[in-house]
């Protein structure tokens, strides 16, 4: 959890772009995280702490697994 603290501190401008870009991303199709890394400049971590916000407020779901890795998708509305 540690590592996850740094992103606590950021200002809610940063947070809202992040989460725009992964959504931007997940617009065009189902990504994992690693395809989300290479399609844009946030680590890996990062995109993981912004997909689990996304999830609790039900703007992305599992669509499945691939490689050992979650795949995501927008929900639908």
């Amino acid at each position: 959890m540690k590592r996850f603290e740094p992103f606590f501190e950021q200002k809610r401008s940063d947070i809202r772009k992040q989460r725009q870009e992964i959504q931007l991303i997940l617009s065009k199709g189902s990504a994992t995280v690693s395809d989300i890394a290479g399609k844009s400049e946030l680590e890996k971590d990062l995109i993981v702490w912004n997909l689990m916000a996304l999830l609790k407020w039900g703007k992305v779901e599992i669509a499945g697994e691939e490689n050992h890795e979650l795949v995501y998708r927008l929900k639908e509305a």
